[in-house]
């Protein structure tokens, strides 16, 4: 009786053992990474993955993506400004559109330039 008693208490004792140096393995390894994921300084710019996402200039990336949607809203209504005239269907006054192109390029704009000071990239 006493036998199996020792063997079960070494069986814990054991598995103890080996969660504590496990349990304290991952926690030491843990707060280091932790702290790399959390705090967020200008290195993680630097990064090539946030760059080839975000882009280093206007010809590439996101930036690309977002003059490229300016472009394509531009040649929209112009067709479709020039495709009224001969269906006779009234559209949005050329006038109020180029002051909202220029209200969402200007917030464009605002959001690259205060990114650019945050981050102090160079475009």
């Amino acid at each position: 009786m006493e036998d199996t008693s020792n063997i079960t208490q070494t069986i814990i004792n054991t598995i103890n053992t080996i969660f504590e140096n496990l349990f304290a393995s991952i926690d030491n390894n843990l707060y280091s990474l932790l702290d790399e994921i959390t705090f967020i300084n200008s290195d993680i710019i630097k990064d090539q993955t946030f760059e080839k996402i975000f882009g280093t200039s206007t010809s590439n990336g996101i930036l690309i993506i977002a003059n490229s949607l300016l472009l394509g809203f531009i040649i929209y209504y112009s067709i479709r400004y020039l495709m009224s005239h001969l269906t006779f269907n009234k559209v949005e006054n050329p006038f109020s559109f180029i002051i909202k192109l220029i209200i969402f390029r200007n917030i464009y704009e605002f959001f690259i330039f205060y990114f650019n000071i945050i981050f102090r990239l160079d475009f």
